[in-house]
């Protein structure tokens, strides 16, 4: 009998936080160039490497005894998980956004592995699309991208070969004497990395308290502070990497602060057009906490949160308000505490854990999530074609409206606007103010300091001479 693959505390909080307004599938839209494969081609194209991501075709099962945990699923057929759709009349940008956001829309079929792809032809001009969602219980926003190396072939290099020619066979559910088992040896397990976290944690004197006020600060009162319906809207935006960098060198900031001014930028003007004005909107940012073999499933992740200066004009005080905010969080670790707290539920029993998951959701307090994650550092190709374009789409809890997602691809910065559709009608206008800000950004030059503006004035006066 192989060992059992648990949930962990935090895949299974995700798993229990989704809900009919809200369903917690992390999605993607992929542009590809050349002509589209046909669904049969695509469908033996990835069933031949899903010996590389065991759990896509694994369930979920929830056993009387024991934790919750990934299970082979008898019935798992790719026909089920691959899908093709082409839109009539052929679409263009807005049909695209429209169809990924209806597709996106789809909750995931717990009964089955969790993850569904669609082949998109029939697109205006070249190229076609794949349009995808994985529940959060199965992958984080890295894992995302470390399946798509294992999925998709690196541009360039030869194919990766299929899985071996050996059928397939669903392993039998472990019975309830093996889940029990797996069960106490988890709590063991789980045990020693909670001391181990916890001790490294009093160790770098981390604020474990500070971190969940932080949290649970009441945001401020916005619009996008509740959920409507399950309908998904989506907004792309792309600017260079490159300018996105020089901006950040220019400010002293990294990618991520310019990510997060920008989004400041867009944020503010988008609740202006409701006619609200608040000085800030509290965000929460995934932080990878990962470690180990590429291609590990399941979260690996923390947050922490960042107040955008939504009601400040001057881009620069913008852009160094929130350099400060995010240099004291690495500073204090503030992604440590609440990554600690995550494996300290792992000794908890199911229900207990779907208790504090729901309790730890209702405290805390935020208006949007924004979430950057590094792309492949290679191009990519789906059967000899190139990839071009890839775009995240970050769900949100219930009561919350929207998120800003960016993965960086190809010197691009790729940029998911993702909302539910009745609350964030204007995403589309959010996107481009979103594009706005990057650009904003990138020629506002830092204001001068003390020695440059004497060397300035130097060379002025030596030209006036």
């Amino acid at each position: 009998m192989p060992a059992i693959d648990r949930l962990s505390a935090l895949d299974g909080a995700f798993l229990d936080l989704d809900s009919p307004h809200a369903p917690l599938h992390i999605g993607w839209m992929i542009r590809v160039a050349g002509h589209p494969p046909s669904l049969s081609a695509l469908r033996r194209n990835i069933e031949g490497r899903l010996e590389n991501v065991p759990r896509f075709r694994r369930r979920v099962v929830r056993p009387r005894i024991g934790d919750a945990h990934w299970a082979d699923d008898a019935g798992f057929d790719v026909a089920n998980h691959v899908h093709a759709v082409s839109p009539a009349p052929p679409a263009g940008g807005s049909e695209l956004r429209e169809l990924a956001g209806a597709l996106l829309s789809q909750p995931l079929d717990q009964a089955r592995p969790l993850w569904r792809i669609y082949l998109v032809s029939g697109l205006r001009g070249e190229g076609w699309a794949v349009i995808g969602q994985a529940h959060h219980a199965l992958v984080d926003g890295i894992a995302a991208v470390e399946v798509a190396m294992l999925l998709f072939d690196a541009a360039g290099h030869p194919p990766m070969l299929a899985a071996p020619s050996v059928p397939w066979l669903p392993q039998p559910l472990p019975s309830t004497g093996a889940s029990a088992a797996a069960f106490a040896l988890g709590r063991v397990a789980g045990a020693r990395r909670a001391a181990r976290t916890a001790a490294a944690t009093v160790t770098r004197g981390t604020d474990v308290p500070g971190a969940v006020r932080q949290l649970t600060t009441p945001a401020p009162a916005t619009g996008l502070d509740r959920s409507a319906t399950r309908r998904r809207a989506m907004a792309f935006g792309v600017v260079r990497l490159d300018a996105v960098r020089a901006a950040g060198r220019r400010h002293h900031a990294t990618i991520n602060d310019v990510l997060l001014a920008a989004s400041t930028l867009a944020i503010g003007r988008a609740l202006r057009r409701r006619g609200e004005r608040p000085s800030t909107v509290k965000v929460l940012v995934p932080v990878s906490v990962r470690a180990g073999k590429p291609g590990a499933l399941g979260n690996q992740i923390s947050f922490v949160t960042v107040a955008l200066p939504v009601g400040t004009a001057d881009h620069v005080e913008v852009l160094r308000e929130i350099r400060a905010q995010t240099r004291a969080r690495k500073a204090n670790r503030a992604a440590a505490p609440l990554q600690t707290l995550a494996q300290a539920a792992e000794l908890l029993p199911g229900g207990a854990r779907r208790i504090v998951a729901r309790t730890a959701a209702r405290a805390a307090s935020f208006n949007a999530v924004v979430s950057n994650v590094p792309g492949p550092p290679v191009d990519l190709e789906i059967l000899g074609r190139r990839v071009t374009a890839i775009f995240p789409a970050v769900p949100f809890l219930q009561g919350h409206a929207l998120s800003i997602g960016a993965l960086s691809y190809r010197e691009r910065l790729h940029c998911c606007v993702y909302a539910d559709a009745a609350v964030v009608p204007d995403a589309a206008d959010l996107a481009r103010d979103l594009e706005t800000a990057f650009d904003a950004l990138r020629v506002v030059r830092a204001p001068d300091t003390p020695w440059r503006e004497r060397a300035i004035s130097r060379r002025q006066r030596a030209a006036s001479l």
